[in-house]
C-alpha cells in the first residue's frame, strides 16, 4: 500500500478551539476534503465539506479557494489535531483569464480556417498559404500578419471569448496576445507582451512604452526581443538559446536601429534551458525583464 505524498500540515491545538467548532473527534484518524478561506493573523481558515469551519495554525503554499484533501492526526500527549495535506487542487481559473491561462493562438488559427465568412485575418491567411513560405518569412507579412491577428483577439465579432479580456487590459495600459503562426502550423505561437508607464505613474513628461516579444524560429530556436523607448532613447535587448548566433546578425540589427535617429541601448543574453515562457513576465516588475 503506497503512502500518500504529504504536502503541508495544519495544526490545532486542544487550547486554539473556539467554541462551537468542530470536535476532535470528528477529525482524528478521518480524510476531509476542505477549502482554503481564508488568511488569519495566526494561520488559515478552512471549510469543510457540510460547511462547518475550521481554524488551523499554520500555513500553506496554495491560493484561496484551493480544494485540500487533509488527514486528521494527534498530535503527541494529546495536544491536539494535526491536519496533513495528501492533495491540493488549485481553484478554477476565471473564465475572464482564459486566455492568459490556456492560450489563444490555437483557437484564433482555427476560427479564421473555418469561417464561413472570411475575416481580413482569414483573407491574408488564405494569400500566405497560397503564396508560400518564402513570402510569409517577409518582414512586411509578419507585420501585417500581427496586426491584423491583434485586432481580431480583440474584436467581439471574430473573438468573443477573448476580446473581453483584451479590452480590460487595454483599459489598464497593457496587453498580452499569443499570435498563431500559419507558416509554423502546430508550433509554439508568437507571444507578446505590451505595458505603458505615463500618467499614472506621475511620468506625463517621459512616457514610457514597452514590448516583450517571444518567437520560434527553426534554425535560433527560441528568440526573446524586449523593447523599451522613452525620451531618452530606445533600449534593447535579446535573448537566444545560443547568443553566438547573433554574433551574424548583429550588424545588420545595430544598422537598422540606428536608422531610427535616436540613441540605441542593445544588449544580447544567453536564454538558460528551462527558462518559463513569456506569461511568467506578464505584469511583472518591467526591470527584471530589462535587465
Amino acid at each position: 500500500m503506497l503512502t500518500p505524498a504529504i504536502l503541508g500540515s495544519l495544526s490545532i491545538p486542544v487550547t486554539s478551539v473556539p467554541s462551537g467548532s468542530v470536535p476532535f473527534n470528528a477529525l482524528l484518524g478521518q480524510t476531509l476534503e476542505a477549502t482554503l478561506e481564508a488568511v488569519l493573523p495566526e494561520g488559515l481558515l478552512l471549510r469543510l465539506a457540510d460547511g462547518n469551519q475550521l481554524q488551523a495554525r499554520g500555513s500553506l503554499p496554495f491560493p484561496l479557494g484551493s480544494t485540500l484533501t487533509l488527514q486528521g492526526l494527534p498530535l503527541p500527549e494529546g495536544a491536539g489535531v494535526r491536519l496533513q495535506v495528501i492533495r491540493a487542487t488549485p481553484p478554477p481559473s476565471p473564465a475572464l483569464l482564459s486566455p492568459l491561462v490556456l492560450g489563444e493562438a490555437a483557437p484564433l488559427l482555427a476560427r479564421t480556417q473555418s469561417s464561413g465568412v472570411k475575416t481580413p485575418l482569414g483573407n491574408l491567411l488564405q494569400t500566405l498559404l497560397l503564396a508560400g513560405k518564402a513570402v510569409a518569412e517577409q518582414p512586411e507579412t509578419w507585420s501585417a500578419w500581427m496586426k491584423e491577428s491583434m485586432k481580431a483577439l480583440a474584436d467581439p465579432a471574430t473573438s468573443p471569448t477573448e476580446s473581453v479580456f483584451h479590452r480590460l487590459q487595454a483599459k489598464e495600459g497593457t496587453g498580452w496576445f499569443e499570435l498563431p503562426l500559419p507558416w509554423a502550423s502546430g508550433g509554439e505561437p508568437m507571444r507578446i507582451w505590451i505595458e505603458g508607464e505615463g500618467e499614472a505613474a506621475g511620468n506625463e513628461a517621459d512616457p514610457v512604452h514597452r514590448v516583450f516579444l517571444s518567437v520560434p524560429f527553426s534554425a535560433l530556436g527560441e528568440v526573446r526581443l524586449g523593447l523599451e523607448q522613452r525620451a531618452a532613447g530606445l533600449r534593447v535587448r535579446l535573448w537566444l538559446q545560443d547568443p553566438e548566433q547573433a554574433l551574424a546578425l548583429r550588424p545588420d540589427l545595430e544598422a537598422e536601429l540606428a536608422s531610427l535617429g535616436r540613441p540605441v541601448d542593445l544588449q544580447v543574453f544567453a536564454l538558460p534551458p528551462g527558462t518559463p515562457d513569456l506569461r511568467a513576465l506578464a505584469g511583472a516588475n518591467p526591470l527584471q525583464a530589462m535587465g
